[in-house]
């Protein structure tokens, strides 16, 4: 695995880490996260892709935000990172906003970026975001958490995924970590699941936030192209690395065969 640097057009320096060979697949990872969200993953997609995984503008070693991002920045990040690395198309999958920057991109910019894997990603009405939002600012506000914080969010935190879960809050910090969250309850996720221009698949996590909303899913992207993994919560490049990397692999390469058909 090796790491790079580019510098976009207009969302600043981008860092990436990538593997492998063949057609490309971008990973994005959720708010406060980084690239080495899917560390436990890319040495397995890199058997079949050239896999890239990016830090979001103001998180890892990309750019500090300096202005409030919306969900159709952050996916304009995602295509001009595929610019400055010459990348005509790629797959693409995402986790929670890396869901919802999913979601924009097969809206907007399905020529470049499909399929798209859109993974545990919950839709939320503006009644839920107000019900929610003081919880959702207060969990925010503290860049760092606690063993016993992690481990209710995830099948098992051991101290390394610890670690590396509040070295990436940390350098994201409590505004920018908010700020991904204002941004997703500005983005009208059902309603750009309707203009989908390109084809696009689900993850669930059965422990997962976007549980709820798999009846909204099947409708939008079919049945067939929703996978709701076992014993996996809002993370599951973290719960389980092998079942995520076959459900991403069996999914995007069931796109592309029907795309060829």
């Amino acid at each position: 695995m090796k790491d790079g640097f580019v510098q976009t057009a207009s969302h600043g320096c981008i860092h990436y880490v990538e593997a492998g060979a063949g057609k490309p697949l971008v990973l994005l990872h959720s708010n406060g996260a980084s690239a080495l969200q899917y560390r436990f993953t890319m040495e397995a997609f890199a058997k079949s892709w050239r896999v890239i995984a990016m830090d979001m503008p103001g998180h890892g070693d990309s750019d500090p935000l300096t202005r409030h991002y919306s969900i159709e920045m952050y996916a304009e990040s995602v295509v001009q990172l595929l610019d400055c690395l010459k990348i005509d198309h790629a797959a693409v999958a995402g986790d929670s906003v890396g869901g919802s920057i999913c979601i924009a991109l097969a809206r907007d910019h399905a020529h470049r970026t499909q399929p798209v894997v859109i993974s545990e990603c919950p839709l939320r009405n503006e009644k839920d975001w107000l019900s929610t939002w003081p919880r959702i600012e207060a969990s925010y506000s503290e860049p760092t958490q606690s063993m016993d914080e992690v481990k209710s969010r995830l099948r098992e935190c051991t101290p390394e995924i610890l670690a590396r879960w509040n070295i990436d809050r940390r350098k994201a910090g409590a505004w920018a970590m908010i700020d991904v969250m204002r941004a997703m309850r500005e983005f009208d996720a059902i309603g750009a699941l309707k203009q989908f221009k390109g084809p696009a698949t689900v993850i669930i996590g059965a422990k997962g936030n976007a549980l709820n909303n798999r009846a909204v899913y099947e409708e939008a992207v079919g049945k067939n192209n929703v996978a709701v993994l076992d014993g996996c919560g809002h993370f599951p490049m973290l719960d389980d690395p092998a079942l995520f990397v076959k459900e991403v692999n069996r999914l995007v390469a069931g796109e592309i065969r029907r795309a060829h058909v």
